[in-house]
């Protein structure tokens, strides 16, 4: 016995078992449950970087909640962790998380610093490709609208053609904003991703650490 428990004392890792435990309660939706385990985990954390990653799993949490704005909060801070592996799949989560939010700016924007971290990071190259063939595709639908509108009200187009105007500034400042999504997509058309059959875009599913 005096052999074997200083093994066992070895063994034994508070941080990694209340870890387990929340993966364990968050799989099987006892989201309150897998909060719980991981402020314990926190306790038993070697170092600040252990920390952060914890960030990453509430983030999880958060985001299967529907709390979308403190989902983000908790991705931003995992990026502390100095851990590429988790920053990349923090960026790629909160992408995800804007999409769910219907912004697919800021949604672009978060899976293009994922993919400069990992270029070849195919899951957020494929929620980029099906935010900009969705924002053609709305282009599209409206140009064709406003065609199914017809020629309408001379005076209603002068009035139209004025608030068209004032947004002038709004505009530019989205294009400036889109210019390195078009750019990123310029450099993937060479090799698009491959989508495998029975396989959506990933935009519903969130990465995981451990």
């Amino acid at each position: 016995m005096i052999i074997i428990l200083p093994l066992i004392v070895g063994w034994i890792d508070p941080f990694r078992d209340e870890v387990s435990k929340g993966n364990s309660n968050y799989k099987s939706g006892n989201f309150s449950g897998a909060m719980k385990n991981y402020s314990a985990a926190e306790k038993h954390a070697p170092d600040s970087k252990s920390k952060s990653m914890l960030e990453f799993n509430r983030g999880n949490v958060e985001f299967r909640q529907q709390n979308y704005e403190s989902a983000l909060g908790k991705y931003r801070n995992s990026l502390n962790s100095g851990d590429r592996d988790v920053q990349k799949k923090a960026f790629y989560n909160e992408g995800t998380t804007y999409m769910k939010m219907g912004k697919k700016r800021e949604a672009a924007e978060s899976f293009i610093r994922a993919l400069q971290i990992d270029p070849g990071y195919e899951k957020a190259k494929r929620n980029l490709e099906y935010l900009l063939k969705k924002n053609e595709q709305d282009k599209k639908d409206k140009k064709d609208q406003n065609k199914g509108q017809g020629k309408g009200d001379k005076g209603e187009q002068k009035n139209s053609g004025s608030d068209d105007e004032k947004n002038k500034q709004g505009n530019k400042s989205g294009k400036k904003d889109s210019a390195s999504v078009k750019k990123m997509l310029e450099s993937m058309k060479n090799k698009p991703v491959r989508r495998r059959k029975g396989k959506g875009d990933g935009e519903r599913y969130l990465e995981k650490y451990w």
